[in-house]
């Protein structure tokens, strides 16, 4: 078996909080300001007190952001130090600092490609990954993308 790509992510701080800071703004920001209008809306109908709503806001505010630093620091102390991917034609291999797993391309849901790194999310409830653009030491980067769309199970 040929690998077609191989490529190992160092976590830091700064790529966990880009990745968290993506998954916020893109999967879960509807359901903050959802409960931040609803809440408020209750709120003021039971109080008529704008400073009680605003002090609501504010918290919600300030537990989103706190939430998010803390989702940040928890997958850069879970994951370990690095994460090696190596890709093949049917198949992938996921390897941690102290574990090693073979995952079908079935299990993909999409890949998102940011400025610096790609995001693999897999199926409900599976998580996703984390792929440094940088560290890429087998397989051309402009056709990661393609190989991987191609490979995607597509939705019916």
């Amino acid at each position: 078996m040929n690998e077609k790509f191989i490529t190992e992510t160092h976590f830091t701080k700064k790529n966990c909080r880009d990745f968290v800071n993506y998954v916020n703004i893109h999967r879960q920001i509807w359901v903050y300001l959802l409960v931040l209008v609803l809440i408020s809306a209750l709120e003021y109908n039971n109080n008529h007190s704008w400073e009680r709503v605003l002090m609501f806001i504010v918290a919600m505010v300030i537990m989103y952001f706190f939430s998010s630093f803390i989702s940040s620091l928890i997958l850069v102390k879970r994951n370990g130090n690095s994460l090696k991917l190596r890709f093949y034609e049917r198949h992938m291999y996921v390897e941690t600092d102290n574990n090693r797993e073979k995952i079908t391309y079935e299990t993909i849901n999409k890949l998102v490609e940011r400025d610096d790194y790609f995001y693999l999310f897999f199926t409900k409830h599976r998580g996703a990954f984390i792929i440094e653009k940088k560290g890429f030491s087998k397989g051309n980067i402009a056709k990661f993308s393609d190989f991987i769309n191609e490979h995607i199970p597509k939705k019916k």
